[in-house]
C-alpha cells in the first residue's frame, strides 16, 4: 500500500512539473490554447494563466480582471445588477 501511494505522488510532482493551470505567463500564446488565458492576477500581482469562464460563471463585462468567455458564450450584466455579470449564450444577449 506503501509503494502504491508512493508510485502515486510521485506521478503527481512529476506531472505537475510540466504545466500546471495558475502557471506564469507572457501572454496567451504561453497558455493552454482550450480554456485557458493569460491574466493578471491581483492577488499574486503577476501574470497567471487563467481558466476561461463557462455558461453561468462570473466574469468582468470591461475583461480586465477575467478571461473572456469560453467560445459561444459573452459576458452579460444579471438581470438589476450593474456591477455582477455572468457568461450567457449569444443568442440571449
Amino acid at each position: 500500500m506503501k509503494t502504491a501511494l508512493f508510485f502515486l505522488a510521485f506521478i503527481a510532482v512529476a506531472a505537475a512539473q510540466f504545466w500546471h493551470p495558475l502557471a506564469p505567463c507572457a501572454g496567451d500564446h504561453e497558455c493552454p490554447m482550450m480554456g485557458y488565458c493569460c491574466r493578471y492576477n491581483n492577488v499574486i500581482f503577476q501574470n497567471l494563466c487563467e481558466l476561461r469562464p463557462q455558461q453561468g460563471w462570473p466574469c468582468d463585462v470591461t475583461g480586465v480582471t477575467s478571461c473572456p468567455c469560453t467560445d459561444g458564450l459573452v459576458c452579460k450584466l444579471m438581470a438589476g445588477s450593474m456591477t455582477q455579470a455572468t457568461c450567457q449564450l449569444e443568442v440571449e444577449a
